[in-house]
């Protein structure tokens, strides 16, 4: 059956890799956001022996979006289908209705990222599938509330409820320009976390803290003159034992063309002590 699956997604990726599927407009009130296909593959040679270890990471997506005759509200959901050799296949569904009575202010409700999950990689794009260890160490998606005001072009702030296994969580969100500084509270475990973002030219950086939990940071850094090179690292401290329980580090190499986009890396991971090679490819 997982043979069946691999076909049909790669044949899908196949057809669908010929033109950009994004921002489709389908009749006034239905848009495609878009339509997303990827594989990512990895090997691993470990430094110790004459080892590797590989992986094959496929992943399809698709978003929409619904707004009836009345502008400022619409119907939002988005699916994806995951399937790696390494873990089980896995699916992310959301949906969630937006209100928008004034351009400054939003309200939506429903099966939906949080307020600080915004700070992940969207689950329907190559980032979102290339997500990292920092990255992921932000809360997920859960069914609540979240409002935004926008002030201005700069400096927006924001504020949500969710259900968290059975117990509310708490969110806020301060955005200025180019930083975004969230945090949060779960009742159910009684621990807070908070999430830092720094989307600069040259440099990408997301801190994560998750109380009596760990401690991480994925930073990115573009080479001046080398516009499609980036150094990178991804480290994860674990607070109660002061172990590093997560170090990467390395260059990825980006690449683009009318049809898709993609990147080599190369790196070196501590946990095993081995040196990773990546390629990624998607629409």
């Amino acid at each position: 059956m997982k043979k069946v699956v691999m076909f049909v997604l790669l044949s899908t990726m196949s057809v669908v890799g010929f033109s950009q599927i994004k921002d489709i407009k389908v009749n006034d009130q239905i848009t495609v956001d878009r339509v997303y296909a990827g594989v990512m593959s990895g090997t691993y040679f470990s430094v110790d022996s004459l080892n590797a270890v590989s992986f094959v990471d496929l992943r399809v997506g698709a978003m929409a979006t619904y707004k009836p005759a009345n502008k400022w509200i619409s119907v939002k959901s988005f699916c994806v289908y995951n399937m790696q050799t390494k873990t089980e296949p896995f699916g992310i569904i959301h949906f969630w209705v937006k209100l928008n009575p004034t351009e400054k202010f939003s309200l939506e409700a429903g099966n939906m990222a949080t307020l600080p999950t915004e700070q992940r990689p969207h689950p329907v794009s190559g980032d979102g599938q290339f997500e990292t260890f920092s990255e992921a160490q932000i809360v997920g998606m859960a069914m609540g509330a979240k409002m935004k005001y926008q002030f201005n072009p700069d400096f927006k702030i924001g504020a949500g409820i969710a259900d968290r296994n059975g117990k509310p969580e708490y969110s806020g969100v301060f955005n200025y320009k180019k930083v975004t500084l969230s945090g949060w509270y779960t009742n159910k475990t009684q621990k807070a976390g908070s999430a830092l973002t720094l989307d600069f030219e040259r440099i990408y950086s997301v801190l994560v803290w998750r109380q009596d939990q760990t401690i991480s940071n994925i930073f990115c850094f573009k080479i001046p003159k080398h516009e499609t090179l980036s150094l990178y690292a991804d480290d994860g401290y674990n607070l109660v034992t002061g172990d590093l329980v997560r170090g990467e580090y390395g260059i990825l190499k980006n690449f683009s063309s009318t049809h898709f986009s993609g990147l080599l890396g190369l790196g070196y991971v501590t946990e095993t002590r081995s040196v990773a090679g990546y390629l990624f490819l998607h629409l």
